[in-house]
């Protein structure tokens, strides 16, 4: 008897899978979660697009004008397009211009990353003043074509530059230069470039003046323009009133303006004065901040009064270590050479006399691998600023 195997039933199954063509038409994916964030960022971009621009403009024009006050500089009038920045006006000397000048661009001002520089480009406009709606001061030549000239004496070189009305004029002030020439003075180049005009009445004798004031002079400028005449000179203190009477003499053609005269001697005095009270007590000021320790309040008073009876303009230099960034230690050097300005022109010195530079770690005076050469870098210097320089 046999037994047959009960039937198996198998099942299969067959999946089918249909695809659909795409036809193009609806939407594709987009991740609409971003349209937030698209939205803040065209929201960022139009306030900075519309606000921003104003605001580096009032900041840079506010602190160009911030300078022209602290320097006294009454005759100068700033204007600002973007960041920069274009100053008119009558300056007593070119080198009063260019002092003005320079520290503009220089200036800091405080930004939400730190203190910066606003002024990228200043654009100087000089010459007479204009009483009129586009007049010219009374008998003042028309610009780019007035006689005037910049004489500098640095160590044993003379350098003549400037505007003559005709080669005989620049001819008769290269005479006058070479001619009985101190021995101080070794070499006498000169750019002077002839105008090809009139020679107004009285101007060799303005321009000879230069020559022979600056002479007298061991270091020093002189300038004519804007109808004025300026000098700055460094002289020995048995040459100071010759230098002055020579220079204040009244003028067959201009006028006398601005005359800066340094004796040596006393420089000398009072930069050993100021460096003796740092060096004894160096100011000093919290960690990585530009506010000065109270407890030099005594060496501030101190150092006023010195700077008081100092003559002429002072440098206050901010130094610092090398530790950080270099972009860091210029501004902080910066900001501490503007507060010992601030404290010191609290304590009655004149800010015209005051000039803040910060230098950063350029200028070491220690080795920065050891602390105690660190500490000798992060210091202040104050400097009587010579008129050679």
């Amino acid at each position: 008897m046999s037994f047959d195997p009960p039937p198996t039933h198998v099942a299969v199954t067959k999946t089918v899978r249909r695809f659909r063509a795409a036809n193009g038409d609806g939407l594709g994916f987009f991740p609409f979660g971003l349209l937030p964030v698209i939205g803040l960022a065209l929201l960022l971009l139009v306030g900075w697009t519309a606000l921003a621009p104003s605001s580096i403009e009032r900041t840079a024009l506010q602190t160009a004008q911030r300078v022209v006050d602290d320097a006294g500089a009454t005759w100068a009038r700033v204007e600002a397009s973007g960041q920069w920045i274009t100053v008119t006006g009558n300056p007593p000397t070119p080198e009063a211009g260019q002092r003005l000048t320079k520290a503009i661009r220089q200036a800091k001002a405080p930004t939400w990353l730190g203190s910066a520089r606003p002024v990228t480009q200043v654009t100087a406009r000089f010459g007479p003043e204009t009483p009129g709606a586009g007049s010219l001061a009374a008998g003042a030549p028309q610009s780019g074509s007035a006689p005037e000239y910049l004489y500098r004496l640095s160590g044993s070189t003379l350098t003549l530059d400037g505007r003559m009305p005709d080669i005989a004029t620049r001819d008769a002030v290269i005479d006058a230069a070479n001619d009985n020439r101190p021995t101080h003075i070794e070499e006498v180049i000169s750019n002077l470039e002839p105008l090809g005009t009139a020679t107004p009445s009285g101007f060799p004798e303005t321009a000879i003046r230069g020559v022979e004031a600056l002479k007298l002079c061991n270091a020093g400028t002189a300038s004519f323009t804007g109808m004025t005449f300026g000098l700055r000179c460094e002289v020995s203190e048995s040459e100071t009133e010759a230098v002055r009477r020579l220079a204040s003499a009244p003028l067959a053609y201009g006028s006398v303006g601005e005359i800066d005269i340094l004796a040596t001697e006393i420089a000398d005095s009072c930069q050993e004065e100021l460096s003796r009270l740092l060096e004894a007590a160096n100011i000093e000021f919290e960690t990585g901040s530009d506010r000065i320790a109270s407890s030099k309040a005594a060496l501030l008073d101190l150092t006023a009064r010195a700077a008081t009876d100092c003559p002429g303009r002072l440098r206050i230099e901010g130094h610092t270590d090398d530790t950080g960034s270099a972009a860091i230690n210029d501004a902080l050097s910066q900001r501490r050479a503007e507060a010992v300005r601030a404290a010191l022109i609290q304590r009655g010195v004149a800010p015209s006399r005051l000039n803040a530079v910060g230098l950063g770690a350029t200028r070491p005076i220690g080795d920065n691998n050891t602390e105690e050469g660190r500490a000798l870098n992060r210091r202040i210097e104050i400097l009587i600023e010579r008129p050679g320089e």
